[in-house]
């Protein structure tokens, strides 16, 4: 059974033998230069020299040239790479990286299951690396490949784009200004349907698991995107629950509104409040975002504009669908 399927409603663009991801809706006339270039950064600091290719080709003809980077990567102690847009109120793009090592197998395993999403949708970035020597393969949302290498593997680089036939380029990608770049529409590729991932979400949940991913950000501070400290705020989160009658398990969403000083105070808040939904069980913290102050629901219309406490607002619980047996599912069976 398949875990996810792009939709088939969707044109697909081809201008001047560029073939766009499903996800991007360009602008006519607009189409990306290809080729690649290299960038040389001097290391600072605890910081060594690095060099970083900037690849951009069209898209039936990136899969194999991401495949044969996937071979400057060692065997062992890999570390995946997630970018996605933010629900979170203060800032634009959620960071994941990954906080245990993994095998090279496991990573590309995972990378061919989901590479049809990763290489269509433009509401994601993914990528992996490696510290020794340093690798950083990543593919950027309009699905450029940034090839980032201890200068030592330049030449290795550059004998692998030579054959797949990438030319280098005095400039590749979008040339664009602002208003220009706003032309450019992105979409959703995936089939929502019961069974199926159909969001971002439900993404990040299965590459969480298999790739070891945490949300990049210290858990016990908290600041916008641009590193300013904001103190208290307002949070939603969304927990799976569950309860199991000994027969079957029957699951539930809470939704959750509260105020707090960090991530990890809130997630703290969130297990003591549900604690008490007996017979309810936590079973997972899905969603956790910060929330606009205007973007909290009717039931707290009196709350203040700045939370004088730390605290739990709101705790809605809203039972699901059909009971399910213990014991199955999941990406290893």
């Amino acid at each position: 059974m398949s875990l996810y399927q792009l939709r088939d409603d969707l044109p697909r663009a081809v201008y001047d033998d560029f073939v766009f991801p499903l996800g991007i809706v360009p602008a006519p006339g607009l189409v990306p230069l290809q080729g690649w270039t290299m960038q040389w950064t001097t290391g600072e600091g605890e910081f060594e020299d690095c060099c970083t290719f900037h690849v951009v080709q069209s898209l039936d003809r990136l899969a194999p040239l991401v495949e044969a980077c996937f071979r400057l990567l060692p065997e062992r102690g890999l570390h995946g790479i997630l970018e996605l847009g933010s629900r979170d109120a203060y800032r634009a793009v959620d960071v994941y990286l990954g906080d245990q090592p993994m095998d090279r197998d496991q990573f590309i395993r995972i990378w061919r299951l989901f590479e049809p999403i990763f290489l269509e949708d433009a509401g994601l970035a993914v990528g992996v690396n490696a510290e020794d020597p340093f690798v950083e393969i990543f593919l950027d949302p309009d699905k450029g490949l940034l090839v980032h290498v201890d200068p030592s593997l330049q030449e290795e680089v550059r004998a692998l784009l030579s054959e797949h036939g990438v030319d280098e380029a005095p400039v590749v990608g979008y040339e664009l200004d602002d208003e220009e770049l706003e032309r450019i529409g992105i979409r959703p590729v995936l089939v929502q349907a019961d069974g199926l991932i159909g969001d971002m979400d439900q993404l990040l949940q299965e590459l969480r698991y298999e790739w070891h991913l945490e949300l990049d950000e210290d858990p016990d501070t908290n600041v916008d995107g641009r590193g300013r400290r904001i103190g208290r705020t307002l949070w939603h989160a969304v927990v799976i629950m569950e309860k199991d009658t000994g027969e079957a398990v029957h699951e539930a969403h809470a939704t959750v509104w509260g105020s707090a000083a960090s991530r990890r105070e809130m997630e703290e808040l969130i297990d003591r409040r549900l604690q008490r939904e007996v017979p309810w069980t936590m079973r997972e913290l899905y969603v956790l975002d910060r929330a606009a102050f205007d973007d909290r629901p009717q039931e707290l219309d009196a709350l203040p504009p700045v939370p004088e406490a730390s605290g739990i607002h709101l705790v809605r619980i809203e039972p699901l669908g059909d009971p399910w047996s213990p014991g199955g599912g999941g990406l290893n069976g």
